[in-house]
């Protein structure tokens, strides 16, 4: 509502809040919502990915087979991690510990198995 004197405000010397004298404006055109900055976090490789849940499957299925095989992808991802080719550097750390705990204990279980098996001859 203008007055007679031409101000944004009701009252003569009064302005709208949020209003710049001259009509200056504000800081211009924003950009539409969604559009951050371009450099966000890498999404996790599906190798990362394969690589943590075959090694949780490893400990707790099939110990001899999946370890070796969530060590060999968690390598491979992380590698690729390193590179800047995808992200997951966490999951694929975690695929080869937990890889390389489910080849330990492997190892450990063939091994009592076979002291065993001697010492029951």
């Amino acid at each position: 509502m203008a007055d007679q004197s031409g101000s944004a405000g009701g009252a003569a010397g009064t302005q709208a809040p949020g209003a710049y004298p001259g009509g200056v404006p504000g800081y211009g055109a924003q950009p539409p919502a969604g559009y951050g900055y371009p450099g966000g976090a890498a999404l996790p490789s599906g190798k990362a990915t394969a690589s943590m849940v075959l090694g949780i499957l490893g400990l707790v299925l099939i110990p001899i087979i999946l370890p070796i095989i969530a060590l060999c992808l968690g390598i491979s991802a992380r590698r690729m991690a390193d590179r800047g080719e995808g992200g997951g550097r966490g999951q694929a750390v975690a695929g080869i510990v937990m890889g390389g705990v489910g080849i330990a204990f492997a190892v450990l279980g063939i091994i009592v198995a076979t002291v065993q098996g001697i010492s029951a001859m």
